[in-house]
């Protein structure tokens, strides 16, 4: 009879498999219930069920259903998991985890299982298991695109930069045309001073001519007659709470509303608070998260945007694949990235010329430079922001250096510089402060650095960061001096020292990402404190952190000379903004 009821089982499972194939969902679901509901129920059913409810969205019912397969199969991988993924989705981390770990100790070449792990481990910023994890992966499928490209991720993320970039461009011999590697490898070669500029502008070129940004040609959307506006387009990931949306809501809230019809294109796959806000600070809100390439390019050109900005570059979630099908007769591209999008599709890059001088930028790039005036961008100031307090030094009795930039920012290069300045100011204190030094691999990693040019590990305070707002700004006050990074300076955390009444020091260089510094504090009257050297750098050290009178004096007028500044002028930045935009218009459409 055993035998019997398994080939009856088996051939219901195919006529379901039939089913589904014609897109009979009902009455596969309906067969599945009934195979599912026989004593014993029939595994494969059970399972397939499962996969049927998860993609439903049914997680609770798919992992009953999974924990039923793995009561007939314990050592049925797939179900493992998926039962794994469910539990995830439901929020049961550990349990999910457990799914993973027992799947890949049956079976240690499930990729799919192993990556899933990993990037568990990586939400949980465990990141030091995670890259054991995938390495022991690449080491039994060295040929893995994903098992590669999720191991350059893991290192990206703890500030490794120069592995992250080996372990993209394996990604991408074995995979041209991915992607997400190509834009994060593109953005990994800023962090290091290893990797000159025309190195740098040569792999955007490269990236230009991949196969992502190269979409078939197709017939160009209709547009509609212009009106009596100018048509802008913001497109972004970021139109939620992160540091871009820190720099474009000022100019939303001051665009001039009678020249200017605004659309935003939000590409959020989580929208929050700050997308609700800014969603009221436009004429137009189009979702293109999912949308396909062509789809949204099609969307915006019916929306007929005259002028269509990319907010993010190569960074993550950008689109800019779209701007490849040339949606709008003007491209710009501005505040989310740091450099060239390296696309002929992108005519035009907003900066100033104290972040990008004139001559060798403009050569570096393939689009043409339009400099602002004054700054190339403005900052609003988080309305959580605690007020000023005293600096530290006056109770503490020493000076507390502090960086609360990007991990990935903190370079061999930077500790060692950092190493010279802590030992020339005795008793000096560094407070680094990163969600990866939760991680103890990361700390490890941090500490020996310091230590490896003489600095105990006992002057280095390593903080894995606060999670609302209010509580991160009020870390600075326990910063007497902020130390920027390089060749990637700080931007969203240099606005945020300054508007916490902390100096920043800067050491900049010869691109945008290290001269960003420069542009900030020269704008808010501190080019003193935007040094040209590493022996510059050291001496302001010392000169600051010396004149604890000036470092009080600072603090207390620190929000005042922000709000004089251009930095903060946002209807001042937008009409400047503005003027080049209908320049720029009024040149298109001449005859």
């Amino acid at each position: 009879m055993g035998q019997e009821h398994a080939a009856q089982g088996q051939a219901q499972l195919k006529y379901v498999e039939l089913l589904l194939r014609k897109g009979m969902q009902e009455e596969a679901r309906a067969r599945l219930e009934e195979l599912v509901r026989q004593e014993p129920p029939v595994a494969a059913a059970c399972y397939l069920l499962a996969v049927l409810k998860g993609e439903d969205g049914e997680a609770r019912e798919a992992a009953e259903l999974l924990v039923k397969t793995l009561a007939l199969e314990p050592e049925n991988t797939k179900a493992l998991n998926a039962l794994g993924a469910v539990l995830r989705q439901m929020g049961q981390l550990e349990r999910a985890a457990a799914a993973f770990t027992e799947t890949l100790r049956i079976e240690p070449g499930f990729e799919e299982a192993r990556i899933n792990l990993a990037l568990l481990l990586k939400e949980g910023v465990r990141l030091t298991e995670a890259e054991a994890l995938l390495r022991l992966g690449v080491e039994l499928a060295p040929g893995s695109v994903r098992l590669n490209y999720n191991l350059a991720n893991v290192l990206h993320a703890q500030g490794r930069s120069l592995e992250a970039v080996a372990a993209y461009r394996e990604t991408l011999r074995l995979d041209p045309d991915h992607l997400d590697a190509r834009q994060n490898l593109l953005f990994a070669l800023h962090y290091s001073p290893r990797f000159g500029r025309r190195e740098i502008y040569a792999e955007h070129l490269k990236a230009a001519r991949s196969r992502p940004f190269r979409p078939a040609r197709q017939e160009p959307a209709a547009r509609p007659h212009p009106g009596d506006r100018i048509r802008v387009g913001y497109l972004s990931p970021d139109f939620r709470g992160h540091a871009v949306a820190s720099f474009i809501e000022p100019v939303l809230r001051a665009h001039d509303r009678d020249r200017f019809e605004i659309f935003c294109y939000a590409n959020v796959a989580a929208p929050d608070a700050t997308t609700e806000r800014l969603k009221g600070l436009c004429d137009e809100w189009r979702d293109i998260h999912g949308m396909g390439d062509h789809n949204a390019a099609t969307l915006i050109a019916g929306d007929g945007i005259d002028i269509l900005f990319d907010l993010a570059g190569h960074t993550s979630g950008s689109r800019l694949p779209v701007f490849c099908h040339r949606p709008a007769p003007i491209q710009v591209t501005w505040i989310g990235y740091p450099d060239s999008t390296g696309l002929k599709e992108v005519d035009y890059r907003i900066t100033d010329a104290l972040a990008d001088p004139p001559g060798a930028d403009d050569r570096l790039h393939s689009e043409w430079l339009l400099r602002l005036p004054r700054t190339f961008c403005c900052y609003l100031p988080p309305a959580e922001a605690p007020e000023l307090a005293p600096p530290p030094c006056g109770v503490n009795g020493h000076i507390t250096f502090g960086s609360f930039n990007n991990l990935a920012k903190v370079t061999p290069e930077v500790i060692a510089l950092w190493s010279r300045v802590l030992r020339a100011i005795p008793d000096s204190r560094l407070l680094l402060k990163a969600k990866p030094l939760v991680d103890h691999g990361v700390r490890g990693r941090i500490l020996a650095g310091f230590t490896e040019h003489g600095v105990a590990a006992e002057r280095i305070e390593l903080d894995q960061g606060q999670p609302g707002t209010r509580e991160h700004l009020e870390q600075y006050q326990r910063v007497d001096i902020a130390l920027d990074t390089f060749p990637y300076n700080g931007t969203t955390t240099t606005c945020e020292a300054l508007w916490m009444g902390v100096p920043v020091i800067s050491l900049s260089g010869d691109r945008h990402c290290s001269r960003t510094g420069a542009s900030l504090l020269t704008n808010c009257g501190l080019a003193d404190l935007v040094t040209t050297s590493e022996a510059q750098f050291l001496d302001m050290a010392r000169q600051v952190a010396r004149d604890h009178v000036t470092l009080r004096e600072f603090r207390a007028g620190a929000r005042e000379r922000l709000r004089r500044s251009p930095l903060l002028d946002a209807a001042g930045v937008t009409r400047e903004l503005e003027a080049v935009l209908t320049g720029l218009w009024a040149t298109s459409r001449r005859p």
